[in-house]
């Protein structure tokens, strides 16, 4: 069966050599022979359809606080390489996966948002592959402003979440004020240690400029805040430089979230990075399992960079934690939620009245 979006995409790539293959298996055999299958698996497109459920909730642990995010896996994978990416580990296969049956995922999106009306929800794509570094390829930012135009009256926000600025389809599409253009944030130095393929973080904020002057609402995620020498003024500068390009008000939010990762993860980051650094800090268990810094160092680090943005923009802009508990709501941003609801509620809050 042909898509309409295995038809854009071909349509874009017509330059490409493509092929229809019954299934991915000899595929992968091969790439799992390279030196790097990780890396080589990013250098195929596979174009396929989803036969499973395209929404599923943010998968935070119960050991910490969640804030009741829906992830909808459209597309898998993505063409950047960050050292601590957790796809390396988390997904079955390295290909770059877009799921092409659309129709599919429209009638998904329909039943959910009736099953869920009156709540506050947010939503979006990002987590298991970058929002927008195929834009240019499958056109899915226009697929998904056209969608939530139409859902204007469903307190539904949903998020498309990049570390890139490839944001000229947003820039040419109409405006929907159910959808929030996001950026991922660093330090510039980390960004460019770690985040392999990506955009300096100036660029990734003179892009999110350039899309509130078109009048999208705009969100932002420190996440990881990585430690290393000079951390303090390193994330400060970052803050500075994204307070005097965006306005406060037309933040919607602004996450939190410290290094983790799973302990396998960790011999596959020293092998495919070697001159990375990020694992030779000294790391803990977490609830989840995870390894993460000790919670002394968590606190400091969430400190100076909630106090910076603080100073910045004087409480206008809604913070929060991702998967930290209520007892680091309570030390860095002074409140501690009862529950993924509280804070469901607490970042709708901006869009009220």
């Amino acid at each position: 069966m042909s898509y309409p979006l295995t038809d854009r995409i071909l349509s874009n790539l017509a330059h490409i050599a493509s092929e229809i293959v019954p299934d991915s298996t000899a595929l992968l055999e091969a790439i799992g022979r390279a030196t790097d299958p990780i890396g080589e698996g990013k250098k195929i497109l596979c174009i396929t359809k989803q036969k499973g459920g395209f929404i599923k909730p943010c998968p935070c642990t119960s050991h910490y606080l969640g804030c009741n995010y829906f992830i909808v896996n459209a597309d898998l994978n993505c063409p950047l390489d960050c050292t601590y990416c957790i796809l390396q580990l988390y997904l079955s296969d390295s290909l770059i996966t877009v799921h092409a049956n659309t129709e599919d995922l429209w009638e998904q999106l329909d039943r959910f948002l009736r099953m869920n009306r009156g709540r506050g929800l947010r939503m979006g794509t990002g987590e298991l592959g970058d929002s927008l570094a195929l834009d240019h390829i499958t056109g899915r930012s226009r697929d998904f402003i056209a969608y939530f135009r139409k859902r204007s009256s469903d307190q539904v926000f949903f998020e498309l979440k990049t570390k890139t600025v490839n944001i000229e389809n947003l820039m040419e599409s109409p405006l929907s004020d159910r959808i929030i253009i996001a950026w991922s944030l660093n330090s510039e130095q980390m960004a460019r240690q770690e985040e392999i393929g990506a955009p300096t973080v100036r660029k990734r904020i003179e892009a999110a400029r350039e899309v509130v002057r078109k009048g999208f609402r705009v969100a932002f995620h420190f996440d990881p805040v990585i430690r290393y020498a000079g951390w303090e003024m390193g994330y400060e500068e970052i803050i500075d430089t994204l307070f005097t390009s965006i306005p406060a008000d037309r933040i919607a939010w602004i996450s939190l979230g410290s290094l983790r990762f799973p302990p396998h993860l960790k011999a596959i980051i020293r092998k495919r990075f070697p001159r990375s650094r990020i694992t030779d800090e000294e790391l803990v268990r977490g609830e989840d399992g995870k390894l993460r810094y000790f919670k002394p160092l968590r606190l400091k680090m969430y400190r100076h960079i909630a106090s910076c943005i603080k100073r910045a923009v004087r409480n206008r802009v809604r913070l929060y934690f991702c998967m930290e508990s209520g007892e680091m709501w309570r030390k860095v941003l002074l409140k501690e939620p009862k529950g993924k609801e509280e804070i469901e509620n607490y970042l709708s809050l901006p869009f009220e009245g």
